[in-house]
């Protein structure tokens, strides 16, 4: 039977007992029920207290949990199925990152990867948030992210121990030097040399005040390129935690960012099919690309906030509690 991880946020009202609501009414709308008795799996993390993040100032902290379910249902009767319990529960959409009566969100599902407008799974900011990895390894600790190849626990635990890190890949690096120089601005983070860290430095070489500290690094689309083809990079190489890869803007404005680079979403491999007549082993990454993210690049703000959430997603203090 297929499994799926699904994420559980709130920050109005009891957010716990919401939570706890939210899978009561998950439960049998998940699951088969034969003879009064429900068949399948289904196993609720802990829930954990995190502060905001990303979202408009003055918000509560949240309580998130993460529950592992086996379901018959499919993928898109899954994520039909979180959004009438949402509406249910009195979740409204105004505002993108808001305080929120209840947020569910399709984590994993099996080893499908889809990018849509709509949906995307696995969730594409999973891989940066321990506020969502730390209750997932209650759970799931050993299911596999189809997009990295790691398991729950090898995506949580560099964001664990450390500050987080980021390297932008870019096309155009004037303007991602300038977006950059804001970000590590309003993170309070190190803004390397351009290349690094992917120009084959080791730790020992990097500035003293990045060690122990957030920093973000630029490279290049063409050095990208590059090193699709170069050897391996030393071990000890140091490596971000994410790797953001900003879509170039298109003048067609008929049609949807995702779909414009569905392309790259496939070489990145968040997207299931290979890209046309293309083998993908011609689409090995840089084995220093690990988590990663397309985000796009038509509104420089927007851009810049993203990256500012990434980093304070990696470092946000997670605290258990108790039901």
């Amino acid at each position: 039977m297929p499994r799926c991880l699904i994420s559980l946020g709130a920050n109005l009202g009891d957010p716990q007992h919401t939570i706890q609501a939210a899978t009561r009414l998950l439960r049998p709308r998940l699951r088969v029920v034969e003879s009064g008795v429900d068949s399948g799996g289904f196993e609720l993390s802990r829930p954990f207290r995190t502060p905001p993040v990303g979202g408009p100032t003055g918000q509560p902290p949240f309580v998130n949990a993460v529950v592992a379910v086996e379901t018959p249902l499919t993928l898109h009767q899954v994520w039909q199925t979180i959004r009438a319990v949402e509406l249910e529960l009195g979740r409204e959409r105004d505002r993108r990152w808001e305080a929120r009566q209840i947020d569910l969100d399709i984590l994993l599902y099996e080893q499908q990867r889809i990018w849509t407008p709509q949906l995307k799974v696995p969730h594409p900011r999973m891989c940066m948030r321990r506020f969502i990895l730390i209750p997932a390894m209650d759970v799931a600790a050993d299911w596999i992210d189809p997009v990295t190849g790691l398991s729950i626990c090898e995506l949580a635990k560099p964001l664990q121990s450390g500050a987080g890190s980021l390297c932008l890949v870019a096309s155009n690096t004037n303007t991602a030097q300038a977006w950059l120089k804001e970000v590590s601005e309003l993170a309070a983070a190190q803004l390397l040399p351009s290349g690094q860290p992917s120009s084959g430095q080791s730790p020992s070489d990097r500035p003293p005040s990045v060690s122990g500290s957030r920093w973000l690094s630029l490279v290049s689309t063409e050095e990208f390129e590059r090193h699709l083809r170069a050897p391996s990079p030393a071990a000890d190489e140091p490596r971000p935690k994410l790797t953001v890869f900003l879509a170039e803007p298109s003048s067609d404005t008929n049609t949807v960012w995702e779909n414009q680079h569905l392309h790259l979403a496939q070489q990145l491999q968040l997207e299931g099919s290979p890209p046309p007549n293309q083998d993908r082993s011609h689409c090995e990454l840089p084995t220093w690309v690990g988590p990663r993210y397309l985000l796009p690049s038509h509104d420089g703000q927007w851009a810049i906030h993203e990256m500012v959430s990434a980093l304070e997603a990696m470092d946000c203090p997670v605290e258990p509690i108790d039901w």
